[in-house]
């Protein structure tokens, strides 16, 4: 088989696993709705040039994937499957990219397919590479910098590091300038670790930097043109210095968040990432940039204010890259006790899916039995633990993946639709057409994303959000939804004008206490959400 029709096959089988049940997962709140409703916004402004959510100039995330959004719902119209496809496309094309330089860097096909479904059944892999954020074209594109800039600078061949500036800048689009700047400080930092000069000289073809330039001036330089320093402020001031300063999320603010999250988030895979990443130490060009790249990660985003479980997310390329090369190792050494780092985190991983059946009659969303699921997860527990008795070793990451991938199908269809369906209001849509709809304490995009009819907040005149959080005051910035005072609502409740009122679940005792509850009725509950109307 040619490399072309190999990588090819990779891409396919890839694109049909992720792509498996995404137009029945619903568009959650609060993050995934956010980028929806403002790509679509988009197409029905016809300004693909700034990003605009419920009317205002919105500067949270640079524009790439809301062009990938847009150009979907024009082509798909506004639905599931349209908001999740561009994000299952850059996961396929990570998987593709895995396999490639896998193949490139060792010329074994079976390490390259280890690599490329290691990414794809990683925990955090399988997950974001089906979600509507910005973290799998992100990744996608830091992997493809480090990988074409490592083979152009330790190869000498300048049109690698060309195209590593050309991926560089795919990722500033994407995400603003830590596209550039961490995967540019991992680089140098190998430069000087390895003392090679010639590998610096190599660092800088004038051809990479213009085509970089021209590519991420040409929206940064007319968004400036437009908008001058709101702009800057927006992207660069408030989103990137400010989110790395102050906390927006202090319940998370500990040095250990990464050295946790980055280990769960490999799953199943955890065992060979970590074991390779001890036992595979050297001084090599190769591991020192992997190593580099992965701890240096961790240690970067351990040092912001805001930590975020998909910041860290890049650094499961090295980590995932190492694992595949030590369980081919395995595999040519016949190491029989070795195996156990990987069977043992993976069983243990299994068996948190199987007690999911326990689980199903607690949760306030309908799941299915999940019988099947633990029924399947034992036998191929069974069948893993008996080749590896019998040292059917070759068997081993075939089991290992296929009981990843075929619980993964079973949780989305039986877990992931009704939870992500409660993750919504879009069982709120009958409401567009019965008047306003307002929001207490708690704003949910998604209902303006799947109506296409506005949607207000409100809360107590006394409600402070920020204290609640214990966050700095500065946050409330991001809050860009339409609002109406306490007392504009109650004069609108008391003339019984039609309206409705719609409270969270965690916000109904809140509500109760509200000034609203005796001007009100409950006339049912949709989900994780009540609805109340003004008493007649």
């Amino acid at each position: 088989m040619k490399q072309r029709t190999f990588l090819a096959v990779i891409f396919m089988a890839a694109f049909l696993f992720l792509a498996a049940g995404i137009s029945q997962l619903a568009v959650t709140d609060p993050v995934e709705s956010n980028y929806a409703l403002t790509a679509l916004e988009m197409v029905r402004s016809g300004d693909w040039l700034s990003p605009q959510i419920y009317g205002t100039y919105w500067y949270d995330k640079p524009i790439f994937l809301y062009w990938l959004l847009s150009l979907s719902y024009s082509l798909l119209g506004t639905t599931d499957l349209a908001a999740r496809l561009p994000a299952v496309l850059f996961g396929a094309a990570s998987c593709t990219l895995a396999a490639w330089f896998a193949l490139r860097q060792t010329g074994r096909r079976l390490t390259a397919i280890l690599f490329a479904a290691m990414t794809g059944t990683s925990l955090i892999g399988w997950f974001i590479s089906r979600s509507v954020i910005t973290d799998q074209p992100l990744y996608f594109f830091s992997g493809a910098t480090l990988f074409f800039a490592y083979i152009g600078l330790t190869e000498g061949k300048k049109s690698y590091v060309t195209a590593a500036y050309v991926m560089a800048a795919g990722a500033v689009l994407t995400k603003g300038p830590v596209g550039l700047v961490l995967p540019g400080l991992f680089l140098l930092l190998f430069i000087a670790i390895q003392r090679r000069p010639d590998y610096l000289k190599r660092l800088f073809p004038p051809v990479g930097i213009v085509l970089f330039l021209l590519l991420c001036l040409s929206w940064y330089g007319p968004m400036y043109n437009r908008h001058g320093m709101d702009f800057i402020d927006g992207l660069l001031g408030f989103n990137n210095v400010v989110r790395a300063t102050v906390s927006e999320h202090p319940e998370y603010d500990v040095w250990y968040y990464y050295i946790v999250l980055v280990p769960v988030s490999l799953l199943p895979w955890t065992g060979p990432c970590l074991y390779g990443l001890w036992r595979r130490r050297s001084h090599r060009d190769e591991y020192v940039l992997m190593a580099l790249w992965a701890l240096g990660t961790i240690l970067f985003y351990s040092l912001m204010a805001t930590k975020y479980p998909t910041y860290a997310y890049i650094a499961n390329w090295p980590l995932l890259y190492l694992g595949a090369c030590t369980m081919q190792d395995w595999l040519d050494e016949d190491a029989s006790y070795a195996w156990l780092a990987a069977l043992i985190p993976a069983s243990l991983y299994g068996l948190l899916f199987a007690s999911l059946t326990a689980f199903t009659r607690k949760t306030p969303f309908p799941v299915p039995s999940l019988l099947l699921l633990t029924v399947f997860l034992i036998i191929m527990a069974i069948l893993t633990w008996l080749a590896w008795w019998q040292k059917a070793y070759l068997a081993l990451p075939f089991f290992l993946v296929t009981a990843t991938a075929v619980t993964y199908l079973i949780v989305t269809f039986q877990v992931l639709v009704p939870f992500y369906q409660y993750r919504s209001a879009q069982t709120l849509t009958s409401l567009a057409n019965q008047g306003p709809v307002y929001f207490f304490e708690e704003y949910r995009t998604s209902y303006p994303y799947y109506t296409g009819q506005p949607a207000y907040w409100t809360a107590p005149a006394d409600y402070d959000e920020s204290a609640r959080l214990q966050r700095d005051a500065v946050w409330a910035k991001k809050h860009v939804y339409p609002t109406e005072a306490e007392a504009q609502v109650l004069t609108r409740l008391t003339q019984h004008q039609s309206l409705t009122i719609v409270v969270p679940e965690g916000k109904y005792k809140d509500y109760k206490a509200s000034k609203f509850f005796n001007l009100t009725h409950e006339t049912g509950q949709s989900g994780p959400y009540h609805v109340f109307k003004p008493i007649p």
